[in-house]
């Protein structure tokens, strides 16, 4: 009788975290240049010379790169090491994106933002480019791999 009561009440315990998860979502994704649509080459090989002008690096290095519009009000402190700000402003229609440089020595990426989200980027092999998208209303990171650096395209 007492196995039956102590699986039950684990039961119910492992039934009330799946009506309480309270988890920020990570959403992840990997680009590589040659796995491209021929398209998309096109695309991306028009800004390729000067992405990598704008974003030199060094091989040791990887570019953790922010959209600006994702953080608005925002200001994240990454690996308690750099603080970035990202203030709205009024009548500014595109705010691009930051870029931080960070050595891939010193392993995975912790970012916390200055409403209590905290969340850990793990640096991958063959991918120098990260870039990172906090969407609110979702409660959801979107951390996107490249082997290549991705800028972002305005219409």
């Amino acid at each position: 009788m007492q196995t039956i009561i102590t699986r039950t009440g684990t039961f119910l315990t492992l039934l009330s975290f799946s009506f309480i998860s309270c988890q920020t979502k990570i959403v992840t994704n990997f680009d590589k240049y040659e796995n491209l649509s021929l398209d998309n080459k096109k695309v991306v090989n028009e800004y390729l010379e000067d992405a990598k002008k704008s974003l030199a690096k060094k091989d040791d290095e990887t570019i953790l790169m922010f959209q600006y519009n994702c953080f608005f009000n925002k200001t994240l402190s990454i690996n308690n090491k750099f603080t970035e700000s990202f203030p709205k402003q009024e009548n500014i229609i595109h705010y691009g994106q930051k870029s931080i440089h960070l050595s891939k020595k010193n392993g995975d990426i912790i970012i916390s933002q200055s409403d209590g989200k905290k969340f850990v980027i793990p640096q991958k092999a063959g991918y120098d480019y990260i870039n990172v998208c906090y969407y609110s209303k979702e409660d959801k990171f979107f951390i996107h791999y490249y082997d290549f650096p991705k800028l972002l395209m305005f219409e």
